[in-house]
């Protein structure tokens, strides 16, 4: 239990003798109810609103990991951490089921952000790396451009410069990465490994794999802006 006061203002919203005016003023809601009363103490769990919007006891973090294949979700190579440098308490990944991905993908203790993250994938383009254990034909290529797949669209494919043909560059639009699995397996061709190489323009260029960093400012407006 904390201070009302203080839970705000670990928000980022204000100071706490700023705080103490909002509740004064009537305008912070503990569990959908007028709190007033100056040093009342809330739990780490209530919901409490200024104005009616949510705030939560510390500041939001996004974060950008480029992911190795063997860490997952669960397990002893749990990704989480990967991200324990950070020190930032209540991280969540803002995708599901992406234990057999490779690349970048984004976490934040932002719950609005992690909710809406799936509808911004659907207006934004992705690139992923895609290897196959045996060379593509021309004939699947051409079936990949003319893809009619209700939850994606291809905007772009191409080989891989410099591999053997059983490498290719797929820029697509979707909210979820394993509507791309469902497309590549119906090429009856074993798939080694996809990398997501790139989520609109946010980069892995120089982020090895298993490293992390924040996103900048402008990244997180061009998310926020969608």
């Amino acid at each position: 239990m904390i201070r009302l006061n203080k839970y705000i203002s670990n928000s980022g919203l204000c100071t706490r003798r700023e705080a103490d005016a909002y509740i004064v003023d009537g305008r912070v809601k503990v569990d959908k109810k007028i709190v007033k009363t100056l040093g009342y103490k809330v739990s780490l769990n209530a919901e409490v609103r200024v104005d009616n919007k949510i705030i939560v006891p510390y500041l939001y973090s996004y974060i950008l990991l480029n992911k190795p294949i063997d860490f997952k979700l669960k397990g002893e190579n749990n990704i989480y951490n990967l991200l324990s440098s950070s020190k930032i308490d209540n991280l969540s990944i803002t995708e599901k089921n992406i234990d057999d991905l490779k690349g970048l993908v984004v976490f934040s203790n932002d719950i609005e952000f992690n909710k809406n993250f799936r509808t911004f994938l659907t207006k934004i383009n992705q690139l992923f790396h895609v290897k196959f254990k045996n060379p593509i034909s021309l004939k699947n290529l051409h079936f990949l451009r003319k893809n009619k797949s209700k939850n994606l669209k291809i905007t772009s494919v191409d080989f891989v410069n410099n591999t053997s043909k059983n490498e290719i560059g797929l820029e697509l639009i979707t909210d979820h990465y394993l509507n791309v699995i469902g497309l590549l397996k119906s090429l009856k061709n074993e798939i080694i490994s996809i990398d997501r190489v790139l989520i609109d323009n946010i980069s892995k260029k120089k982020l090895s794999r298993g490293k992390w960093r924040f996103l900048s400012y402008k990244e997180l407006s061009n998310f926020k802006s969608i």
